[in-house]
Parts: C-alpha cells; sequence; structure tokens
C-alpha cells in the first residue's frame, strides 16, 4: 500500500504541478511527452524493465537522472512496512500505510517543482480522517488540531510573510498544515511545528550550499516532521508492552 500510494501519487502529482492549462492529466514521458502505459507506469518493475535502468531514464531512454519516482516509491514502501508492523496487519495499517506513501510524494514533488498539489493535500486530510475513524481516535479532537495549525499556517502566510517583507510559507503549506492536524493529537501539535522548524533550518542550509537558490521547499521538513510524530507514539507503545 505505501508503495502504491507513493508511485500513483507522486506520478499523478508531478504531472499535476509540471502540466500546462488544458494539457492531460495523464503522466507523460518528461522528454517526448508521450503518454505512459500502465506497464511503464507499474510501481518500481516499470523502472526496471527501462533502458539503462541504472542511469533512472525516462520510458524513451532519451532523458536520464529522473531518480525522484523511485526513490519515492522504494521511501513509500519502506516506510509502509514499518507502519504495519507498528500497528500490526489490522484494518488501521491501511490508512497508515497509504499516508506514509503519501506524504514521500508531496515531499519529492515541493522538491521537484516548489509546489504541493492541492490533490495530493485533499488526500492526505481524506486518508488523516480515515486513520482517525480505524484507530479510535476523536474526531472532534483531530477537528480541533486541524483548525489550529490552519490558523497557525494562515498566521505565518499572511501577516508574518507580510512583517518579514517575503513569503515565508506557501498556501500549499498552509493546507498542508490543516491536512496534518487530521493525524495528529491535539498536545502532538506543538511537537510537529517544532521539529518541522529544525528540520526546516537543516534542510534550508543543505539546499543553499547546493546552490538551490534563496527560497527552499519546504514541504520535505514537514513530512518528515509528520511522519516522525505519527510513527513516534505507535513505537513507543510496542516498545513498552510486554
Amino acid at each position: 500500500m505505501g508503495l502504491f500510494a507513493a508511485a500513483l501519487a507522486h506520478m499523478f502529482g508531478a504531472r499535476s504541478a509540471d502540466r500546462m492549462p488544458g494539457e492531460s492529466r495523464w503522466p507523460q514521458c518528461f522528454y517526448c511527452l508521450k503518454a505512459l502505459t500502465w506497464q511503464e507506469s507499474f510501481p518500481l518493475f516499470g523502472w526496471i524493465l527501462r533502458p539503462d535502468t541504472l542511469s533512472f531514464a525516462c520510458p524513451c531512454g532519451q532523458r536520464r537522472g529522473l531518480w525522484p519516482q523511485p526513490v519515492t516509491e522504494m521511501a513509500g514502501f519502506a516506510l509502509g512496512i514499518l507502519g504495519m508492523y507498528l500497528v500490526d496487519w489490522s484494518v488501521p495499517a491501511a490508512p497508515l500505510c497509504l499516508g506514509m506513501g503519501l506524504l514521500m510524494a508531496i515531499a519529492f514533488i515541493d522538491l521537484q517543482f516548489g509546489i504541493i498539489p492541492d490533490e495530493l493535500n485533499a488526500l492526505l486530510a481524506l486518508d488523516g480522517a480515515w486513520w482517525v475513524w480505524k484507530s479510535g481516535g476523536d474526531f472532534s479532537m483531530a477537528l480541533m488540531t486541524a483548525g489550529a495549525l490552519l490558523a497557525v499556517g494562515l498566521f505565518c502566510a499572511l501577516i508574518y510573510s507580510k512583517w518579514r517583507g517575503r513569503e515565508m510559507l506557501g498556501l500549499g503549506d498552509v493546507k498542508f498544515f490543516a491536512a496534518a492536524g487530521l493525524w495528529l493529537p491535539f498536545s502532538c501539535a506543538p511537537w510537529f511545528l517544532a521539529l518541522a522548524g529544525i528540520l526546516g533550518i537543516a534542510i534550508s542550509f543543505a539546499w543553499k550550499r547546493a546552490g538551490g537558490g534563496k527560497e527552499f521547499p519546504f514541504a520535505p521538513a514537514l513530512c518528515l516532521s509528520l511522519i516522525v510524530c505519527v510513527l513516534y507514539p505507535l513505537a513507543r507503545i510496542v516498545v513498552l508492552t510486554p
């Protein structure tokens, strides 16, 4: 589930972030713009069957270095296995595994295109609501957390950005804040924000050292922070349960 969620979310999310108005939403080759077949889109095996696999080539083999797609898929697969291990193979494992794959896709798409597609934020929110329901959480508390994080995001995007004279948070990040709130208990929201800030500073430093420019993608820090805040309490339960 983590593998397929990461693969599909990255393929369609990257197409959504990169396509021009009026163009098809179906994933296509980055070089020749030919629509991908189902064999070429199949997670991991679609890459293994491509020409010169280790160079991460596009389906026609003309453009290379397209590593984010297979790396996203492998990361989603690994996190899906971890999520399944932490909650055992039960119904709550399904939204958890899917959410881990979605987060990996969001992080890598923002790294590539500097945007979080609205469709992926919406899917993350719906999956978070499913996670609350199946894990026996308090849905009203989840909505409260989502509202609080949305308020923090809007403050940073509208008020703090105006005070600093430059954009401190994009609207895609603000929508991510609201979606992330559905995954977290209210008491965990400050930890999510603090960890996202620390990771953001580290990623910003690495981004500038790599010549990425003044503005850096914040979604990887947000995604990693949410992954830690969701999985850490589950890991504690596994460790402390005799």
